[in-house]
C-alpha cells in the first residue's frame, strides 16, 4: 500500500509549497544522514501545516514551523534530560539523540509526544518512535512514517498505549505557508467513508 497517497486521502490534494532539494541535501549534511523518501515526500506536499489540531510536518524551506530548527532545538532539549534504559522499554540500550544513530526528532504533538525518526534493521531502515510525555517513555512502531503517520491520523493506537486520536470528519487542517503576518489558512480534508 502507497501510504503517502492513503493519507492524502485523510489531507486532502498536496497544498504545500514544495521544499527545494537544496534545502533537503544542507539539512541531511548537517544530520549525516539521508531521510526516509515517504517523509520526505510528505513534507514536501504537505508543510508547514497542522493536522487535526494535534500534530505537525514542518519543511527544511520555510521559516515558519522550521524542520532544521526544530530539530536542532529538540535534540538538545531531549540531550539535557538525563533518560535512562527505563525509558526505552522497547529498546536493548538507550538510544542517544540525533543523528546519524541516535533518535531524529521531526515533529512534536499538541498531548505532550514527540515523533522520532530512528535508524533501524527493518526492510526500509527506519523506524518511529515516539515519546510519550505521560509515562516518560519512549515507543518504537516498525513501520515507515507514511504508515505510521496514516494510522496515526486514522486514529490508531500509535502513541503509546491508548494514545489513538479522535480525529473529525472531516480533519482540521491548518496551513502555515503563508506570507509573514498573515493567519495561517484554516480548512478541513475531504469526508472519508463510514
Amino acid at each position: 500500500m502507497d501510504y503517502v497517497e492513503e493519507v492524502g486521502t485523510i489531507i486532502g490534494p498536496p497544498s504545500g509549497p514544495g521544499v527545494p532539494a537544496e534545502c533537503w541535501r544542507e539539512l541531511e549534511a548537517e544530520l549525516r544522514v539521508e531521510l526516509p523518501s515517504d517523509f520526505k515526500a510528505l513534507a514536501e506536499r504537505y508543510a508547514p501545516m497542522q493536522i487535526g489540531r494535534s500534530i505537525w510536518l514542518q519543511s527544511p524551506a520555510t521559516t515558519a514551523h522550521n524542520l532544521a530548527v526544530y530539530m536542532r532545538e529538540t535534540v538538545a532539549a531531549y540531550q539535557d534530560c538525563g533518560f535512562s534504559d527505563e525509558n526505552f522499554p522497547e529498546f536493548p540500550v538507550a538510544p542517544g539523540f540525533g543523528a546519524p544513530d541516535g533518535l531524529i526528532p521531526i515533529t512534536p504533538t499538541t498531548h505532550g509526544e514527540s515523533v522520532f525518526l530512528a535508524r533501524s534493521d527493518t526492510a526500509y531502515g527506519w523506524c518511529v518512535v515516539v515519546f510519550v510525555g505521560d509515562y516518560d517513555e519512549f515507543y518504537r512502531y516498525d513501520l515507515t512514517f507514511s504508515e505510521w503517520f496514516y494510522r496515526y491520523l486514522r486514529g490508531d493506537d500509535m502513541a503509546g498505549p491508548g494514545g489513538g486520536q479522535d480525529f473529525s470528519n472531516p480533519i482540521a487542517l491548518r496551513d502555515f505557508h503563508v506570507p509573514p503576518g498573515t493567519a495561517p489558512v484554516e480548512r478541513f480534508g475531504p469526508v472519508r467513508g463510514s
